[in-house]
């Protein structure tokens, strides 16, 4: 199997909300994420296509941090009574906005290599 992704995957403890242009938002949780994406579990079946801005809530170095991503969802799927879906980012992830984001993923990365 050829692997498509660009960056590695990890694992990601995160409580998020997937904002929506009226300003609702639907509880998700993250269960995986690299420097290019992440994917996630709701309720409400995401679109592929459309873009949704995501404020991640994730524990780092035993604090909550919150940082808030840009993407495009890419695949959704029915998962038992819930939905899984995939998103690309649209931003690429920034040490000015991402600072958290960025440390966790490079040290979970560490651990794939």
């Amino acid at each position: 199997m050829v692997e498509k992704r660009k960056f590695t995957r990890v694992g990601i403890k995160s409580v998020a909300e997937m904002i929506f242009p009226n300003d609702e938002f639907e509880q998700a949780y993250v269960g995986g994420i690299s420097r290019g994406g992440l994917e996630m579990y709701t309720q409400i079946e995401m679109i592929p296509g459309q873009t949704h801005t995501v404020r991640l809530h994730f524990l780092f170095q035993g604090e909550e941090r919150t940082e808030t991503v840009e993407g495009k969802i890419k695949w959704s799927a029915s998962f038992k009574n819930a939905f899984i879906s995939g998103m690309e980012f649209t931003k690429e992830l920034n040490a000015a906005d991402h600072t958290h984001l960025l440390r966790f993923i490079g040290q979970a990365e560490a651990f794939y290599k």
